[in-house]
């Protein structure tokens, strides 16, 4: 997973789309509009529509829509095999050990994100932090392991859980007031459901209330105040999403993971999502998978959609040798 994040951070950078996110979702939008593309909101697809062996179509909460080529489903593969494809109704005996093998795929551990409005920049001990957008705070691979491991027990971890902090205002200064500065939070040894708190200060027996997560993200900003004196004079607001939140407002985000399934080396590269789905098919004709579940992987979600593109707009090798032959008649 490490080598694939990082070439593609060397290839393309870490860029930030201006003004926001939502601008991003909104260009998509214009070309959709631009190319005829019919987006439907706010129905839940409640059933994949095989017949023949092949799917034709999904069904939702609010009508049938009918398949004219392909369809491509971004969810993991628990939903995919589990939910969307019913043993009742699609009847592919490939299917079975398919499903066994999509009951076992395994998920991480949540994550947690904190969003913070600061009245300015924070004031960090190392000056040349400064311009840079994302930080790493950590004491190396020993408190990185013991945080993971009490996260997978289910324990918040002390005083040195690993903090992810990025400065987007810094490559986009229309994102925050002038003067004023934001940071996003991203924490990745947080338990789903809390057992314990690994410095006894936490109370932990509600699950992830709003008391909890305060206490933690106060735990978290000290851990930066550190490295960067007076933050907390800089707060004005917070926003906390505890790996609850991520999972009720993504369904992919399963058990708080934003990485749709465990990234361990059986199921990354060729392995994923399932070693016996490779190349995004499966063994219903017509049906794709694709998403963060899916290869390359987490942080890469967009690129399981281009290869498939890719495989759905390449005529087969048969088409393609027929092209060049009618290519040299002509020229001929």
């Amino acid at each position: 997973m490490m080598p694939l994040l990082a070439a593609s951070i060397h290839g393309a950078g870490l860029s930030v789309v201006q003004g926001g996110a939502k601008n991003f979702l909104a260009a998509f939008q214009a070309l959709f509009d631009e190319l005829g593309v019919r987006v439907m909101l706010g129905e839940r697809v409640e059933e994949i529509v095989v017949a023949a062996g092949k799917a034709i179509g999904v069904r939702t909460t609010e009508s049938r829509i009918s398949a004219t080529r392909a369809v491509l489903a971004s969810v993991t593969p628990d939903v995919l095999y589990g939910s969307l494809l019913p043993a009742d109704k699609t009847k592919v005996a490939e299917l079975e050990p398919v499903r066994q093998e999509a009951a076992r795929f395994r998920f991480g551990r949540g994550a947690m994100q904190i969003h913070v409005a600061l009245s300015a920049p924070p004031r960090w001990r190392d000056s040349r932090l400064a311009p840079v957008p994302m930080v790493h705070i950590t004491d190396g691979s020993s408190s990185t392991a013991i945080a993971c491991a009490q996260a997978e027990a289910g324990l918040l971890p002390p005083a040195a859980p690993t903090v992810v902090v990025g400065r987007q205002d810094v490559l986009d200064p229309t994102r925050v007031p002038k003067g004023a500065a934001a940071l996003w939070i991203q924490l990745q040894e947080v338990p789903y459901a809390p057992t314990g708190d690994s410095a006894g200060e936490l109370d932990t027996s509600r699950g992830w209330t709003e008391e909890l997560a305060a206490g933690y993200a106060n735990r978290v900003l000290d851990r930066i105040a550190d490295h960067a004196p007076g933050l907390a004079d800089l707060v004005l607001d917070t926003k906390i999403i505890t790996p609850v939140d991520l999972e009720r407002a993504n369904p992919n985000a399963r058990f708080g993971d934003p990485y749709g399934g465990a990234c361990d080396l059986d199921q990354s590269l060729f392995w994923r999502p399932l070693p016996s789905t490779r190349s995004h098919r499966t063994p219903v004709e017509g049906l794709w998978h694709i998403g963060s579940s899916t290869h390359p992987g987490a942080g890469l979600g967009a690129g399981s959609g281009h290869l498939v593109a890719q495989q759905l707009t390449t005529p087969p090798p048969l088409q393609q040798i027929r092209d060049r032959i009618d290519r040299i008649r002509i020229a001929r």
